[in-house]
């Protein structure tokens, strides 16, 4: 499994936060690249709840999110995030979902906690590339 050969990726919270409050210029220059190469990536709506406080101040943010197809957490999610928290013993719903929009997706994920994310999949049983943010 090669990330270089992934078209779809998830962010989790520490993507976001990297792109726009830290303006971490190595992750901004590979969310370009991403968007650049039209590859999809997604945010579960609870991730960008956790990082947007004041969209005024954060253009950097919001601009990045532009380029990102927004996953709502819908009724039909409760029960899978739910049920994955207690099989991994972690309690962070966003994480929970980031991992079972990967799995389902078949996207790598990009994250500050790859061992968080990583436990989550091992959990669900799939491999999937975590890359850091």
């Amino acid at each position: 499994m090669s990330a270089d050969a992934d078209t779809r990726f998830v962010y989790d919270s520490g993507a976001l936060i990297a792109l726009g409050d830290r303006r971490d210029p190595a992750a901004s220059e590979r969310h370009n690249r991403r968007i650049g190469r039209g590859l999809k990536i997604l945010v579960p709506t609870v991730v960008a709840a956790q990082v947007v406080r004041k969209p005024a101040t954060q253009a950097p943010l919001m601009l990045a999110l532009k380029g990102c197809s927004l996953v709502p957490f819908t009724t039909h999610h409760h029960v899978p995030v739910g049920e994955l928290l207690a099989a991994s013993g972690t309690a962070d719903v966003s994480d929970a979902f980031v991992a079972l929009l990967a799995a389902r997706e078949q996207a790598s994920v990009v994250s500050s906690d790859p061992d968080d994310i990583g436990h989550l999949l091992s959990c669900l049983g799939v491999r999937r590339a975590v890359l850091q943010a």
